[in-house]
C-alpha cells in the first residue's frame, strides 16, 4: 500500500505546479498557455519547434506534459533530455527519460537517474520503479503509477484544486509502458471525462477490449460522453447502437432514458423506464423517481405522485424524492404540514443543496412563517445567486413581509435571469405591473 509520505510528496508537487505564475509578452505563449490550462494538449504542441533555445524557458513543463499526455514518447524524451541538460534534477524530465528506457528495454540505464546530485534516492522513484532495491517488472511499475494517481483522489481535500495535467501525465506514462493495460486506459478516460473532454475520453474508452472487466463500464461512459458532445440525433443513434451491441445492457438503457428525459422527450424516456422497472434492480426506487419527473413535466401529477410515493416506500427519506414530491404538493396547496415535515428531513440529510433549501423556505412561506422563509431563501441566493426561481420566491416572501422595494428588486432580477422553461416571466411581469412597474422598467 502506498505510504503517506509518497502521497504528501506527490500532492505537494501538484500544489506547487498549480501555483506557478509565469509572465510573457508573446501572443503565442498566451495562446499556448491558455490551451494548456484548458487541457488542449494538441494545440499546445501544434506550433512547437524542437530546439534548445525554445525549450529552455518557463514553458518546458507544459511541452513535456503535453507530449506525454498525447502519448508522443519520442518528442517527450527529446524535450526531457534538453530540460535535464539545463536542470539535471527535474523530476518530470527524469520520469520521461526513465519511461523511455523501459519502453526501449534499456532498464540498466535507469540507474543513471535514480540518485540526485547529492547521491540521495528519490522516494517517488523508489516507489514507482524499485522494490527491495530491485527494479520492478513493467506490470508492477504500471500498477504503481495507477496507485499513486488513484491515491491522489482518496487523499484529496478542499485545500487545493487537483491539477489534472499531472494526473494525466502519470497515467499516460503508465499507458506508454503498457498500452494494453485496461485499468490505466479506463483511468485516463475518467480523467478526461472529469475535465469535460468528452471526445478524448470516448477515444480512450474505445481502446478497452471486450474481455476486460472494465469494458462494460467503458461502454456506459462512452454512451454518456456521446450525450455531451454530439447533437441529439447522432447521440441517440450511437447510444442505441451501443445498447444493441452490448445485449440490451441495463445501464446503457438507463443512460438513453436519462438522455431522453434531459432533452424533454418524456414519453420516450417513460417507455424505457417502464422496462427498467420490470427488471427490478437495486436502483428501482430511483427509476420510479425519474419516471415520476417525466409524468410531472407532462402535467400528469396523479401518476407522478404515485411514482414518488412508491420510490419513498422502497427507499424512505431520500432527499431528492422528498423534495420533488413535497414541492409538488406545495405548488398545489395541499398536504402543507406533511410537505414541511418532509422537507425538514430532506434538509437535514442534504443541508447544502440549494433547491432543497428553496423548497423548505417555500414551505415556511406557505405556512406564513415569513421570517424563517426569508432567512432560508437568502441562504439560497448566497449559494446560487443566479437562480431565477429562487429570486422570484424571495421577491414573493419580501412582498408578504411588506418589504416591497426589495421585492421589486428581486422580481426584476428573476425576470432578467429567467429562461423560458422556468415559466415564470409572465407571472413576474404581472406582479411588476401591479406594483406600477411596466414591462419596460
Amino acid at each position: 500500500m502506498i505510504n503517506n509520505f509518497i502521497i504528501a510528496l506527490f500532492l505537494l508537487i501538484i500544489i506547487i505546479y498549480s501555483k506557478i505564475l509565469i509572465a510573457s509578452n508573446s501572443s503565442y505563449y498566451l495562446i499556448s498557455q491558455s490551451a494548456f490550462n484548458n487541457h488542449d494538449y494538441n494545440t499546445v504542441l501544434d506550433k512547437f519547434i524542437l530546439n534548445e533555445k525554445l525549450i529552455n524557458n518557463s514553458k518546458n513543463l507544459d511541452y513535456l506534459l503535453s507530449a506525454i499526455i498525447t502519448e508522443d514518447i519520442i518528442l517527450a524524451n527529446k524535450i526531457a533530455l534538453i530540460i535535464l541538460k539545463n536542470k539535471n534534477d527535474n523530476q518530470e524530465a527524469k520520469l520521461v527519460a526513465i519511461t523511455n528506457y523501459i519502453i526501449n528495454e534499456k532498464k540498466l540505464k535507469i540507474h543513471n537517474y535514480r540518485l540526485d546530485k547529492n547521491n540521495n534516492k528519490n522516494e517517488l522513484f523508489e516507489f514507482l520503479f524499485f522494490n527491495d532495491n530491485k527494479l520492478k517488472n513493467n506490470n508492477d511499475i504500471v500498477k504503481s503509477f495507477i496507485e499513486i494517481v488513484r491515491s491522489a483522489y482518496v487523499n484529496n481535500n478542499s485545500d487545493f484544486s487537483i491539477n489534472y495535467n499531472y494526473l494525466l501525465f502519470y497515467t499516460s506514462l503508465a499507458i506508454l509502458i503498457d498500452p494494453l493495460d485496461d485499468e490505466a486506459l479506463f483511468l485516463k478516460g475518467q480523467l478526461f471525462q472529469i475535465i469535460e473532454k468528452y471526445e478524448e475520453a470516448q477515444k480512450i474508452y474505445s481502446k478497452i477490449k471486450e474481455e476486460s472487466i472494465y469494458y462494460i463500464n467503458a461502454q456506459q461512459n462512452i454512451a454518456f460522453n456521446y450525450s455531451k458532445y454530439l447533437n441529439y440525433d447522432n447521440a441517440q443513434k450511437k447510444i442505441q447502437i451501443l445498447i444493441k451491441k452490448n445485449t440490451n445492457d441495463y445501464n446503457l438503457n438507463k443512460i438513453l432514458a436519462d438522455y431522453y428525459r434531459v432533452n424533454k422527450k418524456y414519453y420516450e424516456a417513460i417507455n424505457i423506464y417502464n422496462l427498467l422497472i420490470e427488471d427490478s434492480r437495486e436502483d428501482i426506487w430511483n427509476i420510479y423517481y425519474l419516471r415520476g419527473i417525466c409524468y410531472e413535466r407532462l402535467e400528469k401529477w396523479n401518476i407522478a405522485e404515485k411514482d414518488f410515493l412508491t420510490s419513498l416506500k422502497i427507499k424512505p427519506n431520500t432527499p431528492n424524492v422528498l423534495n420533488y414530491l413535497a414541492y409538488g404538493w406545495l405548488e398545489r396547496n395541499i398536504n402543507l404540514e406533511i410537505s414541511l415535515d418532509m422537507l425538514k428531513k430532506a434538509y437535514e440529510n442534504s443541508p447544502d443543496t440549494y433547491y432543497i433549501i428553496d423548497s423548505l423556505a417555500w414551505a415556511y412561506y406557505k405556512k406564513n412563517n415569513l421570517i424563517q422563509a426569508a432567512q432560508l431563501m437568502e441562504k439560497v441566493i448566497d449559494i446560487a445567486p443566479g437562480e431565477a426561481i429562487s429570486l422570484d420566491h424571495l421577491g414573493d416572501i419580501y412582498f408578504a413581509m411588506n418589504r416591497k422595494r426589495e421585492a421589486i428588486h428581486y422580481w426584476k432580477q428573476a425576470k432578467d435571469l429567467a429562461d423560458l422553461e422556468d415559466d415564470i416571466i409572465e407571472n413576474i411581469e404581472k406582479k411588476l405591473i401591479n406594483m406600477n412597474y411596466g414591462k419596460n422598467n
